[in-house]
């Protein structure tokens, strides 16, 4: 009986191409133990080796296995890397620290940021990077539109940079009724000689003719000291003065006036200071003015001494 060994071996030069197809060869006839070591060579495999061409389970124990690293195409658009595809706690065992979540999170260290400036806020938004809060040395500023609102130091002064408010006095010396044009009421203005000795929160005094305009919405508070004498034996030569609003002295509730009177009575002398302080509710663009009211041509005020100052309460 012939066997296998007995039969002349089949090389490659019997076989003309392409004559053997997949239909002359059984289902599983051709395993691995029918084919000698390294006889079949790499450049005898044509087309790519899929899955379905490899075995569900691959021994490669004592294999090199030699890899690269994952690069953007290689995943799919759609295939983002969501915690459900992570072990858990991997994130935290790779960064060697707790990532910050977008959604909301609970340090428990401090929280460092980089230095910035007014310009520029170290803790901002994305929407409005000139607003937010900055952190320098031994300093908080809450800023708006890069300018300082509140500043805290180190010694724990709150200061507000940008707050509106003013001091001026007047420089030009005594001052009758008919330095004004005769009795009646007036508008002290730019015949005071107004002379600004500070201001803040932006040029909100006008030394010509002598108003502050409210930069903002808010309740003012405003004060003025008085410098007077009765030049004459003659008791009606009393005045009024006013802190007006809108050049207008009825600012109070129903349209009242903040009424007084001065030197009322008074010969020949000196009255006591004249000093007026009042909270006034201001729009913005409206201004405040002195306003005097002569009822004599003796009597007389010392602009030389005259101050005026205010400042935005909130």
């Amino acid at each position: 009986m012939a066997t296998y060994s007995s039969f002349k071996k089949i090389s490659s030069e019997a076989i003309v191409n392409l004559t053997i197809q997949s239909a002359d060869i059984g289902s599983d006839a051709i395993t691995s133990n029918s084919i000698q070591n390294t006889n079949v060579p790499a450049t005898a495999i044509s087309g790519t080796v899929t899955s379905a061409k490899i075995a569900p389970s691959i021994d490669i124990s004592g294999k090199a296995v030699t890899y690269r690293q994952i690069v953007n195409t290689d995943l799919a658009s759609g295939a983002g890397i969501t915690g459900s595809k992570l072990t858990s706690g991997a994130i935290t065992a790779n960064l060697e620290y707790t990532p910050i979540n977008q959604a909301g999170s609970t340090t428990t260290g401090q929280l460092l940021v980089p230095a910035g400036s007014n310009a520029a806020p170290n803790i901002t938004f994305s929407s409005d990077t000139t607003s937010g809060i900055n952190i320098t040395n031994n300093n908080v500023a809450i800023v708006a539109g890069g300018l300082a609102g509140i500043n805290i130091n180190s010694a724990g002064y709150i200061t507000r940079p940008n707050h509106p408010a003013f001091a001026a006095a007047g420089t030009t010396g005594w001052l009758y009724a008919p330095s004004y044009g005769g009795t009646g009421e007036f508008e002290c203005g730019n015949i005071m000689g107004w002379t600004t000795a500070h201001q803040t929160g932006g040029a909100n005094f006008a030394n010509d003719p002598g108003r502050f305009t409210a930069p903002v919405a808010g309740h003012y508070k405003f004060s003025s000291w008085w410098y007077m004498l009765n030049d004459a034996n003659t008791p009606p030569n009393y005045v009024h003065t006013f802190i007006r609003k809108n050049n207008s002295r009825g600012w109070m509730a129903g349209g009242r006036s903040p009424y007084n009177i001065y030197m009322h009575q008074n010969t020949n002398s000196y009255p006591d200071g004249s000093c007026l302080s009042q909270v006034i509710n201001m729009n913005a663009g409206d201004f405040v003015s002195n306003g005097i009211v002569w009822h004599g041509n003796s009597s007389r005020m010392h602009s030389g001494h005259h101050i005026f100052s205010g400042y935005l309460i909130s």
